[in-house]
This record gives C-alpha cells, structure tokens and sequence, in this order.
C-alpha cells in the first residue's frame, strides 16, 4: 500500500487501534500524514481496554463489581490532540472516579458521529465547530454543553510570499496568490472572514483552492501553482519545521481569540433526561484539564496511546502557540464563529444561543471549586468561563 510521495507503509490493526508500518520513506512525515488522516478514512472501531492480567480472586470480583455499578457511557472521537481530555480522563480513571464506565469509540468523520449520537450509540462526542452549527441549523436535536479544542490552524506560505516584508507580513500579502484550503473547515471560516477584514475578497482578489483533506492542503505546498495552504494541528508545525513560514496562526485573526475548533455535543433529550451523567462526564474533563495543564510529559505520552505520530511533534501541537484544550463551552466564541458563519454565507440566521447550554458545565465546575476552593487551576477554569 502507498501514497502519492512514494512512502510504502502497511495498514494494521491492534488492539482495536489502526496503526502504520513504515517500510521506506520519512518517518516524521509519515507518521504524520497516515496516522492522522489516513486514520480518518477507515471505519470507526471502538477502542479496546487491555485487561489486568494479574487481577484475581477477590481483587477481580471486585473489579467485577464496580464496574457493574458505573454507568455506560459512550464517547465519540477522532484521532487528535484535541480530543486529548477524553484520551487522559479515560487513562488516568476520572471518568471511573464520576461514576462512568466509559467506552472511547474511534470515528472516520462527522457525520458518521452524528448518525451514532442519533441512534444513541454515543451519549456525547467532540464535533468540529462548522459541523455543529451547521446541524443546529438544520434542525438536528443536539445541544453544545462543552468545549474541546481551542485554535490549532495556521495560515503557511512560502519563503518567497514574505519575503523582504518583515515584521509588516500579514494576510495582505495573500493578493493574487493561490492559496490550498479545506473548504467549510474552521480554519475556512476563520481565514476568509479575516481576509475580507483586511480588505481582501476571498473569490477574487486571493485564489482558494479547495483540497479535500488536510494531508492533501499539506502535500500541495511542494506544488509550483500553489503559494500557501490553510492547515491543522499537527502539519502547522510540519510545515514550519520543513521550512515553510506560518503567516498567522488562526488565534491571531481579530475577533477570532479562543475561537472553538471543535464543541461538546449530545443529544438535547439526553441531556434533559440524564443531566446529572453529563455533569459527571464534565467533571471528569475538567480533572483532565487540570492533569493536562500540570503533568506535560505524562499527557504527551497519553495522546500518544491514541494518536499515532512523533512525540516531539505532539508535544508541540499540544502545548504550543495558539492551542489549547478546554472543557468550556465558550458561548460566546461559539456565538461570534457563528457570526462569522452567517456573514459568509455558510448559514442562515437561526436562534444560535437556544442550542448551547452552559449550566451543566457551571454546576460540574462549581462543584469542583467546592472541594477544591484554594486550586489555582481550577480557579482559572472560573476566571475564564466568567470573562
């Protein structure tokens, strides 16, 4: 099996987890490039446990037991960094310590999350931003309660787009270039609103090439008729270490601060019926932000159990510029990406605010700062939901 760089590599499956066997080619771009988006066009496939083999007697009856008394909770995710507070509140037992017996399933994409929540498959899943919005639009009966990954895009050209501009180089030297973007990403949203802020018609005066995958954003910047390309977590970072220039990162747009890459999402009626489960489920995140803001290494080595790729890399794609990780629903972010959203054309106005609710995370954050009033990470957990 190969790809269109001449990589050969095997697809494998172990414990329930996709994998790639290198046979030639660059190991860093290679355990990038297949390990994320080619992931993401297999089927889903739940992520399996290893069990204790050393458990017996009566540790294992007990084992036994407490798990029959936790309540089955299945999550959506896919393959990356942002999904990273499932990855370590599964790893470290915070959801087991909420009362959760909870089960990761790995998904290609999107829609196919979507399908499973509806078929109450899932009781809840980390969607992209655009998705979200776009099925609130069209009427499907979820709800956003929580946050997941904030930022990670960047906008990457070639050394010869910038060059002799300095310090002055922004998204006005764009002008006339040809420019690889995943359309209806939210990064697309994100980078056309902000041309068109500094003056730029984004179907005229810049040339958006719509490419299908963010591998294939990444690929096209060796093409001679393309300038840039818009780009994700991790190959922002895979760019710029193969020498590419990040022109601005997704974060530094105005008006696009802290915007949400991806929302906590379940089915409205689910959390109407069962809101003390999901302010468990919320709990259990925000130990795992606490866990992930304090315990570097440790985290990198967790995501790395999910998410095939170089540490090095994940570690930078983790705790680097421009991306962050936060259970917080972020009404307004959420609300001022719409906004965008409606402006370009993507969505008809619709009653936005009646689709995210913020009290389960209020009342799971309160809690928390109940039994643990003096914690400073917790504390600007509150400081930044009160902002």
């Amino acid at each position: 099996m190969g790809d269109e760089n001449g990589y050969d590599f095997e697809l494998l499956y172990r414990n329930g987890r996709v994998i790639f066997v290198k046979k030639n080619g660059n190991k860093k771009v290679m355990s990038v490039l297949m390990s994320i988006l080619l992931v993401l066009g297999t089927a889903a496939c739940s992520e399996k446990q290893p069990a204790n083999s050393n458990a017996a007697g009566e540790e294992a009856e007990g084992a036994q037991k407490q798990s029959a008394e936790l309540v089955d909770f299945s999550i959506g995710y896919l393959p990356s960094t942002g999904h990273l507070l499932y990855f370590v509140a599964k790893e470290k037992g915070f959801f087991e310590e909420e009362g959760l017996n909870a089960d990761l399933v790995l998904f290609a994409e999107n829609n196919s999350m979507l399908t499973a929540l509806e078929n109450k498959k899932l009781q809840a899943g980390a969607l992209g931003s655009t998705n979200s919005i776009n099925y609130l639009q069209q009427g499907h009966q979820v709800t956003v309660f929580g946050g997941a990954m904030t930022e990670g895009h960047a906008l990457v050209v070639k050394k010869e787009v910038v060059e002799g501009l300095g310090d002055k180089a922004d998204l006005t030297a764009l002008k006339g270039k040809r420019i690889a973007d995943t359309y209806g990403g939210t990064a697309d949203v994100v980078f056309r609103q902000g041309l068109l802020d500094v003056g730029l018609d984004p179907e005229k005066d810049v040339e958006l090439v719509s490419v299908e995958s963010g591998s294939a954003a990444f690929t096209s910047l060796k093409s001679d008729e393309i300038d840039g390309a818009i780009l994700f977590t991790p190959f922002r970072k895979l760019a710029e270490d193969d020498g590419y220039v990040i022109l601005s990162y997704s974060g530094e747009v105005e008006g696009f601060e802290k915007h949400p890459c991806c929302r906590q999402v379940a089915l409205t009626e689910e959390l109407e019926s069962n809101p003390d489960t999901y302010v468990q489920f919320l709990r259990a995140l925000i130990k795992a932000y606490k866990f992930y803001q304090e315990n570097e290494d440790e985290t990198v080595d967790i995501i790395a159990k999910y998410v095939d790729i170089d540490k090095e890399i994940l570690k930078a794609e983790t705790y680097g510029k421009f991306i962050s990780s936060n259970p917080d629903p972020d009404k307004d972010a959420t609300i001022a990406f719409y906004d965008a959203m409606v402006n370009l054309d993507y969505v008809k106005p619709f009653d936005i605010e009646a689709g995210i609710d913020t009290s389960l995370y209020e009342e799971a954050l309160d809690s928390i700062i109940e039994e643990n009033p003096n914690d400073a990470t917790y504390k600007s957990l509150v400081a930044y939901h009160n902002q």
